[in-house]
C-alpha cells in the first residue's frame, strides 16, 4: 500500500468516527426528510392511456410570479407586453453588462500557433429603463431605414447586449427576428437570409467579410447594420442596392423620430430560428409571440422553485449563443426575474479561457455569476479540466478529493450537505466558476451521468439537465431543485402534455415491462407553428390534437414511476447490429466523450457487424503526456495520431473507459481512428450546435470505417492507409 492510501484510509476512518459522533446533531439541523420527500414525489400522472400511446402531464403547481403575469391588466400574450411588464416593474435596476476589452496581444504556443489574447477590464453596465430606451430608439431607426412592420430582420451576430436590445426593438415594432448561427459557413447564411426574404441585417463587426460575401446572392437586403467590437473600422461602402451603419447611428436616427410603435398581436411571428441542420440544410422554425410566452409561463413554476428567493446579488452570465433557442429563453427568463445578464463567451469565460491575456481575470471571475447556461461540450470541458487539474496534483490530492466526491455525493442523495468539507475542499472548485455560481442548467443533449454526478457535487450547485427542441422553444421538461437523479430529463413542465407512442421497429411499446417507452412527442401551446416555407416536412413532424400543436421528436423515452422521463435512444442514432443488439450512438458517445483522452468523438456501426468503431478526436493535453510517456516528444500531432504505439493506447483507453461506464461490449468500439484536426462547422461536419453531423461524416470518412470493419478485424495490430493506422482488437 502507497503512502498516499494509507493516508487516505486514515482520513475515511476519522470521517467515519465524525459521522457516528456528529450524525444526530445533523439530522436536527439538516432535517433531512424534507430533501428525501422532495425527491420521492410523485412529478406527473397519466391522462390517457391506449394500446399504442400514453399521455402525461405534470402535477399542477403554483408560483407567485406567474400569478402576477397572469393578473396583468393588460393581459401578456406577446413578447413586446412582457418586455413591458419588466422593464416597468425593475426600471433603474441593472439589466445588461459589457466587459470592456482594454486591448490585444499576441501569445505563441509551444506547437508555433499565434493567438490573439485579450486584456479585459470591468463589466459596465445598462440599466432596464436604459435597455428600453435603445430598444424604442433602434425600432424606430429600422423603421426610418424603410423596414416595415411584419418584414423580417437577420441577427447574425455574437452574444451581446445589443443582440438582445435589437430582438427587444424588433418585438415593439412586429419586427420578425431571423435568428443565423455565427459558425455556419457561407452556404448557411446565404441560406438563412435568402429563404426569408430579410431586408436588414444585424451583424457583428468581425462577421461583416463573410456576409458580404454571400450578399450578391440576397437581393432583397437594403441595409446592414454593424455591430462594432473593440476595434472598429470603417463601414464598408455603400452599393447601389445596400447601405452600411453602425448600430449606434440607428439608435441616434430612432432617438428624434416621430414613428409610433407598432406591437405585435399574439400570433404573429417572434422568431424564426434557423436549426443548426444536423441531417440536411438548417429548417427554419417559426415561433410565434404566444409560442415563447407560453413556453415562459410553462418554465417560470419549476425555475423559481429551483431559485428559491431572487437574492439582491444574482447575477447571470451568458455564454451560449443566442441564436440557440436555451440561451434565447433563459435570457428572458432572467429580464422577468429581475436578474441582471452579464455577457461572455466560451474563450473568456474562465480565467483559462483562450482568449483572455496573462494578467486578466476570465469573466466568470469578475461577474461571479450565480445561474448560467451551458451545453454538454462546455460541462465536459470544465469536468475534464477539474479531473486533470486534481490528477497533476499527485497521487494523494487526487485519492483525497475522490474520497471527499464520494462522501459528499453519499450524503446529498440522503438529503445532508457536507458544509465543513465545502468550506476546506470543494470551495476551491467553485471558484473556477466565480465562487457565488448555484444554479446550472444543461441542454442540448445529453449529459454523462458521472459528468453530471461530478459537477454538481464538486461545485456545489443544483444542476439542471433540461430537455427540448428548438420546435418547442426549448420547452419540454427541467428538473427541480430537489431532483438529484442522473440520466433522467424529469417530468413534463407546467402546460406541456408529452406523449409515448409505440415504436415497433425499434422494439419499444408502452407495455413494456421496464415502464412505457415509446417516440416522445410534446403537445401544447409552445409547439412552434411550423417550418418556414416548408409544408410538407411541417406535416410530417408537425400534428394538431384535441385542440393542441404536438411535434414528433424522434426521440425515445421511458416513463419512471415517479413521472418522470429518462432518454433512451434516438431513432435516427439507432444501429442494430449483427447479434440483434440495438445500439444508441448518441448514447455512447456521450459517456465516451467525458475521458479527457477525447475531444469529440464519432461511433459508427454496421448492422452486418458485431461491434462499433469509432472516429476520434484526440484531447491535446492528453495527447502530450501520451508523447512524453511513450517517449515521442518533438513529435507533431498528425504524426501522433498515426502512430501505432499511440493508436493502440487510445484503443485500450476507450475500451476501459467504456467498460468503466457499464457498456456493453458490443456497444464499446474494437478500433480507434485518430484525426489530428478537429471539426468545426465550417467543414461540414459538425452544426453551428456542435452536433454531429454524422451522415456527413460516414461520408466523409467512409474508407477508414470501412476498413476498420475489414476481413482483418480480429486481429490484433495497424491497419494502413496511406498515413493513417489504426489498431483493432
Amino acid at each position: 500500500m502507497s503512502v498516499a492510501s494509507f493516508l487516505v484510509g486514515f482520513i475515511e476512518v476519522l470521517l467515519f468516527i465524525w459521522d457516528v459522533l456528529t450524525y444526530p446533531l445533523y439530522v436536527i439541523l439538516q432535517q433531512p426528510w424534507r430533501q428525501t420527500r422532495r425527491i420521492e414525489r410523485t412529478r406527473a400522472r397519466t391522462i390517457t392511456h391506449q394500446a399504442t400511446e400514453i399521455t402525461i402531464r405534470a402535477v399542477p403547481t403554483t408560483d407567485k410570479l406567474k400569478d402576477e403575469l397572469l393578473a396583468c391588466p393588460d393581459k401578456i400574450t406577446t413578447m413586446e407586453k412582457l418586455w413591458n411588464f419588466s422593464s416597468k416593474k425593475f426600471g433603474s435596476k441593472t439589466c445588461l453588462g459589457t466587459r470592456a476589452v482594454l486591448g490585444e496581444m499576441e501569445e505563441k504556443q509551444s506547437s508555433g500557433k499565434v493567438f490573439t489574447k485579450l486584456q479585459l477590464g470591468e463589466y459596465t453596465w445598462l440599466s432596464y429603463n436604459d435597455t428600453n430606451t435603445m430598444a424604442d430608439s433602434l425600432g424606430k431607426g429600422l423603421r426610418e431605414l424603410g423596414v416595415q412592420p411584419r418584414e423580417k430582420i437577420v441577427l447574425y451576430a455574437n452574444t451581446c447586449s445589443e443582440w438582445m436590445v435589437s430582438a427587444l426593438a424588433a418585438f415593439k415594432h412586429s419586427l420578425a427576428v431571423v435568428t443565423i448561427y455565427t459558425n455556419l459557413g457561407e452556404e448557411g447564411v446565404e441560406h438563412g437570409i435568402s429563404q426569408t426574404d430579410a431586408t436588414a441585417v444585424i451583424v457583428s463587426q468581425e462577421l461583416v467579410p463573410r456576409l458580404l460575401a454571400v450578399l450578391p446572392k440576397c437581393p432583397t437586403v437594403k441595409n446592414i447594420i454593424i455591430i462594432p467590437n473593440h476595434n472598429p473600422t470603417a463601414n464598408p461602402e455603400a452599393t447601389t442596392t445596400t447601405s452600411f451603419h453602425k448600430i449606434s447611428d440607428v439608435i441616434s436616427l430612432g432617438s428624434t423620430s416621430s414613428i409610433t410603435a407598432f406591437p405585435p398581436d399574439s400570433l404573429d411571428t417572434a422568431i424564426i430560428m434557423y436549426t443548426s441542420g444536423s441531417t440536411g440544410v438548417p429548417k427554419g422554425v417559426v415561433l410565434t409571440h404566444s409560442n415563447l410566452v407560453q413556453a415562459l409561463f410553462s418554465i417560470i413554476p419549476t425555475v423559481c422553485d429551483s431559485l428559491g428567493s431572487v437574492k439582491p446579488f444574482e447575477c447571470y452570465i451568458a455564454i451560449l449563443p443566442l441564436a440557440h433557442v436555451l440561451e434565447l429563453l433563459a435570457e428572458n427568463l432572467m429580464l422577468v426575474l429581475g436578474i441582471p445578464i452579464g455577457y461572455s463567451s466560451t474563450k473568456t469565460f474562465t480565467d483559462t479561457g483562450t482568449a483572455v491575456a496573462k494578467g486578466s481575470k476570465g469573466d466568470a471571475t469578475v461577474l461571479n455569476p450565480t445561474i448560467v447556461c451551458v451545453v454538454p461540450l462546455v460541462l465536459d470541458s470544465i469536468y475534464k479540466g477539474i479531473k486533470a487539474n486534481v490528477v497533476n496534483r499527485g497521487e494523494f490530492f487526487n485519492k483525497l478529493v475522490n474520497l471527499c466526491y464520494r462522501y459528499r455525493l453519499k450524503w446529498t442523495r440522503m438529503g445532508h450537505d457536507t458544509p465543513i468539507m465545502n468550506k476546506i475542499i470543494f470551495i476551491k472548485f467553485k471558484a473556477i466558476l466565480g465562487g457565488r455560481l448555484r444554479v446550472l442548467l444543461s441542454g442540448g443533449a445529453p449529459l454523462a451521468p458521472d459528468a453530471h454526478d461530478f459537477c454538481r457535487t464538486c461545485l456545489g450547485l443544483t444542476l439542471l439537465q433540461g430537455y427540448g427542441l428548438t420546435e418547442t422553444a426549448a420547452t419540454a421538461c427541467i428538473p427541480d431543485g430537489g431532483d438529484l437523479s442522473t440520466g433522467r430529463v424529469w417530468a413534463p413542465l407546467q402546460e406541456v402534455d408529452i406523449r409515448l407512442v409505440n415504436w415497433d421497429e425499434g422494439g419499444y411499446t408502452v407495455t413494456d415491462q421496464q415502464g412505457p417507452r415509446g417516440e416522445i412527442v410534446i403537445g401544447g401551446g409552445h409547439v412552434a407553428k411550423e417550418y418556414y416555407e416548408m409544408p410538407e416536412k411541417t406535416a410530417e413532424e408537425f400534428f394538431n390534437d384535441n385542440g393542441k400543436r404536438w411535434f414528433k421528436t424522434g426521440d425515445i423515452g421511458q416513463m419512471m414511476e415517479d413521472g418522470t422521463i429518462r432518454i433512451i435512444d434516438r431513432k435516427k442514432d439507432l444501429v442494430k447490429m449483427q447479434g440483434g443488439e440495438y445500439v444508441s450512438l448518441s448514447k455512447v458517445e456521450s459517456l465516451l466523450k467525458i475521458h479527457p483522452a477525447i475531444e469529440n468523438i464519432c461511433v459508427c456501426g454496421d448492422s452486418s457487424k458485431s461491434h462499433t468503431v469509432a472516429l476520434v478526436i484526440p484531447g491535446q493535453v492528453f495527447l502530450d503526456k501520451l508523447a512524453d510517456k511513450l517517449g515521442k516528444t518533438g513529435v507533431t500531432r498528425e504524426e501522433l495520431c498515426s502512430d501505432k504505439e499511440v493508436v493502440e493506447e487510445f484503443r485500450m483507453v476507450v475500451a476501459k473507459h467504456g467498460a468503466e461506464q457499464r457498456l456493453a461490449k458490443f456497444e464499446i468500439p474494437q478500433a480507434v481512428f485518430l484525426l489530428a484536426d478537429p471539426w468545426t462547422p465550417e467543414s461540414g461536419l459538425i452544426t453551428a450546435a456542435m452536433k454531429l453531423k454524422r451522415k456527413s461524416l460516414e461520408i466523409a470518412f467512409g474508407a477508414e470505417i470501412a476498413l476498420m470493419y475489414d476481413g482483418n478485424n480480429n486481429k490484433a495490430g495497424p491497419v494502413k492507409t496511406g498515413n493513417k493506422e489504426w489498431v483493432e482488437i
